[in-house]
């Protein structure tokens, strides 16, 4: 049976609301347009992009965790607070290796590089990881 989007996102949401990635981020788990509009933790979204149907459903689903920026100064100037991001993109990298096919029908890999973007608005940061994802419809 073909997965729908929303059935993907939710099995992406479920794999990383139980990892250890999870646990170390101060934030919640959210699915798309679900994290609270002035949250300063640091907070996963779960965003599914794009899938195909087929014996082999393929396609991208974005994991994005948000950093508060920082003032290291104490001049009022924020910015990226780059130890944490790069500890959650080590973090995101091995959660990403730890989806093996033995949790589930679905094969996972990385559909571009771990990295982080700035988001002005709210002097926040966020890893950004895009998931690749194939599913076997049994």
């Amino acid at each position: 049976m073909t997965r729908t989007s929303k059935q993907v996102q939710g099995d992406i949401y479920r794999f990383l609301k139980d990892s250890d990635l999870s646990m170390m981020i101060s934030g919640g788990v959210y699915r798309n347009g679900m994290r609270p509009r002035d949250s300063k933790a640091e907070d996963a979204v779960v965003t599914f992009i794009t899938g195909t149907v087929g014996d082999v459903q393929s396609g991208v689903v974005v994991v994005n965790i948000y950093v508060q920026d920082v003032d290291p100064w104490s001049d009022g100037v924020l910015v990226e607070n780059s130890e944490r991001t790069e500890e959650i993109e080590v973090a995101a990298d091995q959660w990403v290796e730890s989806l093996t096919c033995a949790l589930s029908d679905y094969k996972f890999g990385l559909a571009a590089a771990i990295q982080t973007f700035e988001e002005p608005a709210i002097h926040q940061h966020f890893v950004s990881v895009r998931l690749r994802y194939d599913y076997w419809n049994n």
